[in-house]
């Protein structure tokens, strides 16, 4: 878990956000749907570290894959909340539907963007 700039925000180890103030806690998978959560809540969302959010900001934009709760972790696909991960996102696929959980396009191009890239990568 890392601090992300933002107030009472951090970062888990499974690249998704957590907001955290006395017993309430909220989690998304993207900052913009923490934030709407968190004011929607009525709870304040405030910038502590600009340099951290801007950085924060940047690895969030770079964590969308196209997929509902998959992430790049540089190295594998990882699926959020499981231990489910595969340097092949179609062994992922085959593995994440294999468990019953859902595998679901969020963005149709960026999904066929990093679909196109990883099929190359197994090409070589």
């Amino acid at each position: 878990m890392k601090f992300s700039g933002f107030l009472n925000v951090y970062q888990m180890d499974d690249l998704s956000w957590k907001y955290v103030f006395a017993e309430k806690s909220h989690t998304a998978d993207n900052l913009k749907d923490l934030e709407f959560l968190v004011r929607m809540h009525g709870l304040k969302w405030a910038v502590l570290d600009k340099d951290l959010v801007k950085k924060s900001l940047e690895e969030d934009k770079n964590n969308f894959t196209g997929f509902l709760n998959v992430y790049f972790d540089g190295e594998l696909w990882c699926y959020r909340r499981s231990s489910l991960k595969s340097h092949s996102l179609q062994t992922l696929k085959k593995r994440v539907e294999g468990e019953g959980l859902k595998w679901d396009v969020t963005d149709r191009d960026l999904a066929y963007k990093n679909w196109k890239l990883d099929l190359r990568k197994f090409k070589k």
